[in-house]
């Protein structure tokens, strides 16, 4: 005797629609045994067979329907921005209290105009050093065409709400040649 076909493993490869019509029929077999409907001349192999059945597909059932959700729903890609979102605002608040004098005024400036987007020159100005630790972004659109003393650059909100928790680190002093404090004056160049 070499015992029963392994071929019947088979039925674990199904994909959701089937397992949950499996599932649905297991339950129905066990229903109609319940209820008398089937005649099983006393075995209870009826009711094993189906309550195993109904058990396994069932759990197959929820599994593929799981899987379906889970893909449809981006979970984990919501789940990883969440975390990288986390970990920038940890970083730009864990890195005030190394800011420079020139960074915090950069800050204070863009704070007390409540101003998240400003423009300055490509490489960044004095907000260079900003831009490197992520605080600053650049703001450009695929494809748009900016001048090279014109990029636009900007505090995503996430990291906005963490400045503006510590807005107190930022105190505005208006003084100064009058203009944007990220810019850097030509002769200075």
């Amino acid at each position: 005797m070499s015992g029963p076909d392994p071929r019947w493993l088979e039925l674990l490869k199904a994909n959701g629609w089937q397992t949950t019509a499996l599932a649905a029929a297991c339950g129905t077999v066990l229903f109609l045994v319940k209820k008398g409907y089937v005649q099983t001349d006393g075995s209870p192999y009826w009711v094993l067979g189906a309550v195993i059945g109904a058990v396994v597909f069932g759990c197959l059932s929820l599994a593929a329907i799981g899987r379906a959700v889970v893909q449809a729903t981006d979970v984990g890609g919501v789940a990883r921005r969440w975390w990288l979102r986390r970990l920038q605002r940890k970083a730009a608040r864990d890195y005030i209290p190394f800011m420079t004098a020139k960074e915090r005024s950069i800050v204070a400036y863009l704070l007390h105009h409540n101003q998240r987007v400003f423009q300055t020159t490509q490489d960044g100005g004095y907000a260079a050093p900003l831009i490197a630790q992520g605080v600053v972004w650049p703001a450009v659109a695929p494809g748009q065409v900016v001048s090279a003393y014109g990029v636009p650059f900007e505090i995503p909100e996430h990291i906005w709400s963490t400045l503006k928790k510590h807005r107190d680190a930022f105190p505005y002093d208006p003084g100064g040649d009058g203009g944007p404090p990220w810019n850097i004056h030509w002769m200075a160049r």
